[in-house]
């Protein structure tokens, strides 16, 4: 290549020689391109304004081969440095800076589309090749965007149209192509909700039937609190698993909304509800006694019973909300279910499968109290049995955070019973408790009932603490305490609210704190405390000092020091403009009084060097510059 470039360059000069009558002096190459992007194959051709003539004029095309040559073919994708020479006697042959080309290879654009009410669509141009793209709607019109535009159009009429996205590079040459086809309609097409069935573990799954092409969303709305949640049902799917656990104390009605892409903030409802049913069986003497709570919404048709998985009795009336099994059998388990039908048939909501052995010599109630603390980073769970029972067996639900439901027998009747397969320092743990008579008889399961996490950080001058309200205990009042490292209570704190607190730093005379939640609970014996995780929080060790000092002696900033809080090594180091070290201490009380020696130092600019560690073994270092006035 260099020969050639060589050779190249002498055929000019000899060229040059040839026509000397037209040498030029104190001329400068100068071109530019007619676009700075392209796509392969493109013929480019520079535009000269060196003002010399043509036959004086080479290019180089980015291949190092200087050309007479004023136009060029690139083939290949790839960054060009072009660049101009000038062959002339007076200047001895000059050669421009660069000038980058980019050759893109032809290449589909990706874009997401999908369509609104009202006959629009919307098209996000998620491709980042092209410096402009060209979309057409398909019904004729087009629209300029760039990368990452989101751009809306709407249509004269619903039909299927095809929406071709164009890649565009300089002078306005398409650079590849690619299309998709959308269906636009004036509404968007309603979902059908087709059942709502709550597992074993409390979650509800629904099930649904989505029409291609749109995007929905998943509405539920809990009754107790009214508090809304949300979440996006992938397109092609027929199920989903709700993360929350019903129960008496959450209870929910679901519903699915149409998210319409030009207007997110106002997604489509639809006449779609569908709410959980909790069924509650209550073994008697001689019947299983059934209760089921009343719908959540309109549209009720029947309910339906099933024991065993057979149909047991069905009713048309909403008030009809219990049922006595008498047709059972001592020792016998049964496992009843609540199918509710809604909109003549077209929803169904099925309960949470509630099983139980039951006897028509014995009556078990469920425990009449159950409780969780954490107690030594383990959860310890206590209960009360009814009066005048005779448990056998005690069996345990554990409800744990990205863990399947576990049951257990416990080996012990009596409580308590520590759970150590825990961490209760990121989880809260909850558990429901039933057990077994001696006539093998089982008792209702409790609600069930959770401990408490406590989080908190250091911000600015405030300890933050935050948790979330404790459910499973009825009415329950908060206490913070700040524990010492044999877990001895040394303060309490009475919250700012029900889920969180702050307490100013200037409270603590320690570096290190550690906090727990204290959770206040009425029981059958009395006011009884439940405890959180304990949490460590380390607060920032300072160092305060000032950036200038007036050793005059005229009683005002006449000495320097640092004023340090949590500091257990210290030194300071002061140096003048020469490097030269004028004072030292490891005295954090010390104070100096601008000498050296014992005469005092010029005014000026000087560089102090702070080194130290906190109480916890941190180490710090600071650096900055100290000005000395009179």
């Amino acid at each position: 290549m260099h020969k050639f470039y060589q050779l190249s360059a002498v055929v000019v000069s000899l060229l040059l020689l040839a026509i000397g009558a037209h040498a030029q002096t104190g001329v400068q190459p100068c071109f530019r391109l007619p676009t700075a992007i392209v796509c392969a194959p493109a013929t480019i051709t520079p535009i000269d304004c060196s003002g010399v003539p043509p036959n004086l004029v080479v290019y180089d095309y980015g291949d190092g081969q200087l050309r007479l040559d004023k136009s060029f073919t690139f083939t290949r994708p790839g960054k060009y440095l072009i660049r101009q020479g000038l062959n002339t006697l007076g200047s001895g042959g000059n050669v421009s800076q660069p000038i980058e080309l980019t050759v893109i290879e032809p290449r589909s654009p990706t874009f997401r589309i999908a369509a609104c009410s009202n006959r629009a669509a919307i098209v996000e141009i998620t491709d980042t090749t092209f410096p402009e793209y060209e979309i057409e709607w398909g019904d004729g019109t087009t629209t300029i965007a760039k990368s990452g535009d989101t751009k809306q159009h709407s249509y004269g009429a619903e039909g299927s149209f095809n929406v071709t996205v164009k890649g565009i590079t300089g002078q306005n040459v398409a650079c590849g192509s690619a299309s998709q086809r959308i269906n636009v309609v004036l509404q968007i097409p309603a979902p059908t909700l087709r059942s709502v069935s709550v597992r074993a573990d409390g979650r509800a799954i629904i099930s649904y039937m989505l029409p291609a092409g749109f995007n929905y969303r998943l509405q539920q709305v809990n009754i107790v609190d009214n508090t809304v949640k949300t979440f996006h049902l992938s397109a092609g799917s027929n199920s989903f698993t709700s993360p929350d656990i019903t129960s008496a104390f959450d209870r929910y009605i679901y519903s699915i909304e149409a998210i319409n892409p030009c207007n997110t903030g106002q997604p489509i409802s639809y006449f779609n509800q569908v709410g959980v049913h909790t069924i509650r069986v209550t073994p008697l003497r001689e019947l299983n006694r059934i209760n089921w709570s009343a719908p959540l919404h309109l549209g009720f048709t029947s309910y339906t019973l099933f024991r065993n998985g057979t149909k047991i009795g069905e009713w048309t009336g909403q008030n009809m909300l219990q049922f006595e099994d008498r047709n059972i059998t001592c020792g016998q388990q049964y496992c009843y279910r609540l199918e509710t039908r809604y909109y003549n048939g077209a929803a169904v909501s099925i309960s949470q499968e509630v099983c139980i052995t039951t006897s028509r010599e014995s009556d078990p109630q469920r425990f009449t109290e159950a409780l969780a603390t954490v107690t030594n980073e383990q959860v310890q769970i206590t209960w009360r049995q009814p009066e005048r029972t005779r448990v056998a067996s005690v069996l345990l639900r554990k409800i744990a955070p990205r863990q399947p439901l576990q049951q257990i027998t416990l080996t012990q009747t009596a409580p308590p019973y520590v759970d150590n397969n825990v961490f209760t320092a990121a989880d809260a743990y909850c558990y429901q408790l039933s057990y077994i008579d001696n006539c093998g008889n089982q008792s209702p399961w409790t609600e069930p009932f959770c401990t408490a996490v406590i989080n908190g950080k250091i911000s600015g001058d405030s300890v933050l603490l935050n948790w979330q309200e404790l459910r499973g205990y009825g009415a329950v009042n908060y206490l913070i305490e700040q524990l010492d490292e044999n877990n001895r209570t040394v303060n309490i704190f009475r919250p700012t609210s029900r889920t969180s607190t702050f307490i100013p730093v200037g409270n603590f005379s320690n570096q290190l704190l550690r906090f727990r939640l204290v959770s206040l609970v009425n029981t059958q014996g009395g006011m009884v405390a439940l405890y959180s995780n304990a949490i460590r929080l380390r607060i920032n060790a300072t160092l305060y000092y000032p950036t200038a000092f007036s050793p005059n002696n005229d009683g005002l900033n006449d000495t320097f020091g640092v004023t340090t809080r949590f500091i257990d090594k210290f030194n300071l180091q002061v140096f003048n403009r020469w490097g030269e070290l004028i004072y030292y201490t490891d005295d954090p009380a010390a104070r100096w009084d601008g000498t050296y020696k014992g005469v005092p130092v010029p005014t000026g600019t000087y560089a102090l060097v702070i080194q130290a560690q906190d109480l916890s073994g941190r180490k710090i270092e600071e650096k900055a510059m100290l000005l000395i006035t009179k």
